[in-house]
Order: structure tokens, then sequence, then C-alpha cells
């Protein structure tokens, strides 16, 4: 197991606030935390409610934080960027590197009261495997060949190939564990509703009002070190300024997506604290590579040019981003520096002419308010493509459709020659943060290949990625595909790699702040 243990130690630490304010008790007070000078409850406030807590639909940061509170996974990553068991107690892999085993904790309980099995791992990974289901996950697991269950406490999953990133995916929410009986009660209704929820975390969902109120209650029967505090409550609210001015009044402890004008103004004031750390985060426009003209690899290659991503950062972000260096964010495992794209006007003009479009040419750029100063984003990079003489009409998008575009549909159908994107792999590996979003669509839809990117190399180079277990050889076959992706074929503009920030009240202590953005308080506590 060193082998694989040694690759993988990635800057996954779980990040404290403790350095933030005044430290946390030193031992679990054996009387309630109300007793002891604490709060029953933490108020939270993100800028979105969850879209579904079902771990294998969810697909955005503020859906998997919540399902982190309420769900395990096989394995984790642990403090110091080591992988360690969660379910499993321990775990082995053949000689041919192809069939692992896995033995599971006994008497771990769902929070109905169900004891969690290696049934339940069978069911819960079948269901993935399933393309009848349509789920996204399916692109995820599409090198298991079967899972099977050895006794009660111990599941075997073959792969088709060895996989080189085999415990990393065990980490990865989207394969936490689920109670069998749910998913066939529920369906792909799973998750849509707080009594459709039925996970082994260390919170469990009492109600859910949609866009107003989500409430979890800690899980008494919980397997690992029982929740602090009672009660967390997420309270959604869109608006950035009504989020700042929540935190000051004391109607929420702690807000996620604080802007950046702000930042400077709050940590300033008595009583609050701002906490940022780097993560797996990436924002980038996307090119829609079924245009007839972002198509061409040569046009990609002048927008990429055409940008000022310093002139972005201190405009919008100064202090919460940075350049990005490459298609992958240094914390992710995998990642090659491959430097900044400096703006480069001249660059620009000269490929355009060598595409055949010396005097530019008219195009789209669509958004969505949903990221952090989306349309901001599109406003200031179409102004930058004018002066190389591209002219971009910008549309802005609600969430909802703008979903609606990105998921399942055909080239025919998809109209968004440069898209805004968010990017980082949950898995903190090369493999989740490179295959299937730049991989050649097989279905002809985009159900992780938003743009219909395709390149015989690099569907290559990820491919032998996935199936290579030496961990230098990995690396350099996805520094080859990131040199790809990111320069000589480029599938987006990469702007710049993100904090994570969270503002707080200086009495909340040790939430647990992880490099994939997500937020959680099974550790926390508030003081009166």
């Amino acid at each position: 197991m060193k082998k694989f243990l040694a690759f993988m130690l990635v800057l996954t630490m779980t990040l404290s606030l403790a350095a933030c304010a005044k430290p946390a008790p030193a031992a679990v007070p054996e009387t309630p935390q109300e007793e002891k000078g604490f709060k029953d409850t933490i108020v939270f406030a993100p800028n979105t409610d969850a879209a579904s807590l079902d771990p294998h639909v969810q697909n955005d940061t503020t859906s998997e934080q919540v399902v982190k509170m309420l769900y395990n996974t096989l394995l984790k990553f642990g403090p110091n960027g080591e992988i360690t068991g969660d379910l499993a107690d321990s775990w082995e892999v053949s000689e041919d590197q192809k069939t692992w085993t896995f033995k599971l904790k006994e008497g771990v309980k769902f929070h109905n009261g169900t004891e969690m099995t290696a049934e339940s791992v069978k069911g819960t990974y079948d269901r993935a495997m399933d393309p009848s289901n349509g789920l996204v996950v399916g692109e995820i697991v599409k090198m298991f060949e079967k899972v099977e269950v050895v006794d009660k406490y111990k599941v075997s999953i073959t792969t088709k190939e060895p996989y080189g990133a085999m415990m990393a995916l065990m980490c990865n929410m989207s394969l936490a564990i689920m109670d069998p009986a749910y998913i066939e009660k529920y369906g792909m209704d799973l998750g849509s509703n707080a009594e459709s929820i039925n996970g082994t975390g260390p919170y469990k969902v009492v109600s859910w009002t949609r866009d107003e109120e989500l409430v979890l209650e800690s899980h008494d029967d919980y397997y690992g070190d029982k929740a602090l505090t009672k009660k967390v409550v997420y309270r959604p609210i869109p608006e950035a300024a009504a989020r700042v001015i929540a935190l000051e009044t004391g109607e929420v402890d702690a807000i996620q997506g604080v802007p950046a004008n702000e930042v400077p103004r709050l940590e300033s004031i008595d009583g609050l604290s701002v906490y940022k750390a780097k993560s797996i985060g990436q924002r980038l426009f996307r090119f829609g590579c079924n245009d007839s003209i972002v198509g061409n690899t040569k046009v990609r290659q002048a927008l990429i040019y055409a940008v000022d991503r310093q002139a972005i950062i201190d405009s919008l972000f100064p202090g919460l981003s940075y350049p990005s260096t490459a298609p992958l964010a240094p914390v992710t495992w995998g990642y090659a520096n491959l430097g900044e794209i400096k703006q480069d006007k001249e660059k620009a003009k000269q490929l355009l002419a060598e595409a055949g479009y010396p005097n530019g040419f008219k195009t789209k750029i669509v958004t969505t308010e949903r990221y952090a100063k989306g349309v901001e984003l599109a406003e200031i990079i179409a102004s930058q493509l004018k002066e190389v003489g591209v002219e971009a009409e910008i549309q802005v998008m609600e969430w909802s459709a703008f979903l609606q575009t990105i998921d399942g549909i055909t080239a025919k159908e998809f109209d968004a020659p440069l898209f805004i994107m968010g990017a980082g792999p949950s898995m903190m590996d090369a493999d989740g943060g490179l295959r299937g979003l730049y991989t050649t669509t097989l279905t002809g839809k985009n159900d992780r290949n938003y743009g219909f990117y395709s390149n015989k190399e690099v569907d290559e180079l990820i491919d032998a990625g996935m199936k290579e277990t030496d961990p230098e050889k990995r690396k350099e076959l996805y520094k080859r595909a990131q040199e790809i992706l990111y320069l000589e074929d480029p599938a987006g503009i990469w702007l710049f790699d993100q904090l994570t920030n969270l503002a707080h009240s200086s009495k909340l202590k040790d939430v647990t702040v992880s490099p994939i953005s997500t937020i959680t308080f099974e550790k926390a506590t508030i003081e009166k």
C-alpha cells in the first residue's frame, strides 16, 4: 500500500479556524455544550441553497459541503494529506492491481438505525455504474467492472484495467455510501427533500425548506467523534451585500463568498474574522468547440493571449485569487506549473490573421450571476477581446437555465462559444480534474465535457494516466495533457485560482475548511 499512499500526499490538510480566534476547549465536555458556555446552534449563510443532497447527483460546492456532513466514503483524506480509512478499516489490492478489497467498520449506523454493510456499498456503486440511470457519476466509475460482497463487512471492487487514482476516488463524495433501501424507495428523487436522506455522517437532516432554510441535527449514533454542536442551520442569502449585513448584525455566524472589496473592512471589525486558504478552485471561460469559429485551434490560441488576467484579478478579486498556471490548481495532485499566460495583443492579432480572421469576428459570451462577479467578468473579457478585433455579445442566464445548457444536450443544440465555468476535482487528483471534462464525449452530448472539446492525443494521455499506477509516469502523462489543454489546443481561458474564504464571528471555532472549498462544522463550536 505504501506506493499508493506516497503519490497521494497532496495539500489536503483540514484547516482549522482556531488561528483566527481564541483556542477551542482542549477536550470534549462531558455535559451539554450549552452548559459549558457554547450555543447549541450555528447559523451559516452560503450564497445559494444546495441543489441536491444525493451524492451521485450533487455537482457543486454548496451541495457537496452539506453532503459531507451527512454521508461518509470508504476512504478519506487525513489532516496531512495522507489517505486514511473512513467507513473502511483496511484495504488491499490484488497483484494485478485490478481488484481492491475493503474491510468495513462494524456497527456503523445510518441515520434511521439501519446498519451499514457490504451490501450498502454494493447497492451504492451498482447504482452509480448503471448506465440506464443517466447519472454523471457514471463517468467517474466507468473503469469499474464489478462490485462483489465478500462477506457482511467485506466488499471487493474489480476494475477493467489498473487504475492509478483508485484510492483518491474512494475519497470522492460522489461515491459516499447510501442506504440501498432508500435508493430503491426514492430512485432519482433521493436527496431532493429531508425525508429521502439517510446517511452515516455526523449530522442528519431534520427539515429543508428550499431556498430558505436547511436544518441539520447531530447524529447520536455516529461511529466517529460526535459533533460538538447540536444543530447547524444553512440559510442561503444570494446577495453578497445582504450576507455581509447578516454577519455584522449577528443574524448569522458565518458567511461564504465574501466580496473581495469587503475583506479588509471585515478583518478590521472587532469580533469578526476572515479566513482564506488555497483551494482546488479555478475560474475559466471554456470554449464551445462546436462553434464554427471558436472550433478553430488558432482562434482559441489567439483568445487566450487577448486576456489580461492580472487586470481582472486586481479589478474584481484582489487578495482572493492569483493567476492560473495550468488547467489544475497547485493543490491538485498531478498539477504541472506551465506558467501564467501574459496578455500579448500583437500575438493574438497574428494568430487571428493566421486563422483567417485578420479583422476579427463576432461571437458570444455566456455567463451567469451564480458565479461571483460573473457578469463583470464577462464584461471585462469582452472589452479585452474587442482590443484585438473580436466583438462579443454577452448573454446572462439564470442558473437553472444555464445548467440545462451544460448537461445532456447535443452539439447542434449547444450555443455558447465562450461560457463561464468553475473547475476543481473533489478527488484532488488530475484524473478527476481532466477525465470526462476534456475527453471526447462518447454519447454525443455534453454530460461532463460541456464544450465538446476533442483532441485525440489528450484522450490517449488521460486514458493512459487513468490506467498507470506508477506515480511519476502518471505525472508525465498528465503534464503533457495539460500542455495541450492550456496552450497548444486550449479548451478554455483559464483566468485565476481561487482562495476559499469564510467570514465569521470570532466566537466560532474549529470550522473545517478543506482545499476542495467545502466548509463543514463537524468539529465546530460557538461561544455564547
